[in-house]
């Protein structure tokens, strides 16, 4: 991955993109007022696409260390994501499956087992799902935030009805994949 970085360079990165925001005006890109680990990434499409792959296939880990990053380590119980630290849901409005891993959100679905990880600040939304039995996955990057609301349906015509709990991620509009 030698053209993705954690460290912001102050407008000289090739690789970042301006983006819309919700309203569709552009907005550039700036630091983040404080690191954060994913959020703080500068990446291309290219990097994180093979940085994907090398993660479904367990490339350059051990089997153990392929093993831990997809085990169900904390049974996420709430009913969406956002807004964080909402109370656990009823049990019958909870997923059963939905799990967090090392890095990742792991379901299961209609074809197995799978992870995902999205997100999206005020300019840019992302989302990865991988289903390990095919390992098969999905990437998609975008500097227009709007364009989130699009991913379910991008996922679903790609891969097929995987199960991703998009409902979760994004809130009721996404609908399921």
């Amino acid at each position: 991955m030698d053209r993705t970085s954690l460290v912001f360079r102050n407008g000289s990165d090739p690789n970042v993109a301006d983006g819309w925001n919700d309203q569709g005006q552009p907005q550039p890109h700036e630091k983040r007022s404080k690191p954060r680990a994913a959020g703080s990434m500068n990446t291309t499409i290219s990097d994180l696409s093979k940085f994907t792959a090398a993660l479904v296939r367990g490339d350059g880990l051990s089997a153990a260390a392929r093993a831990e990053i997809t085990r169900p380590v904390l049974h996420i119980p709430t009913a969406s994501l956002f807004p964080l630290f909402l109370p656990d849901a009823p049990t019958a409005q909870q997923h059963k499956d939905l799990y967090a891993g090392l890095g990742v959100v792991l379901f299961d679905g209609p074809q197995g087992h799978g992870f995902f990880k999205g997100g999206h600040d005020g300019q840019t939304a992302n989302t990865m799902v991988c289903v390990e039995k095919s390992q098969n996955c999905v990437l998609i990057l975008s500097n227009d935030v709007r364009a989130e609301a699009g991913f379910p349906e991008l996922v679903r015509f790609i891969l097929g009805d995987t199960g991703v709990p998009f409902e979760w991620e994004y809130g009721d509009h996404a609908g399921k994949s």
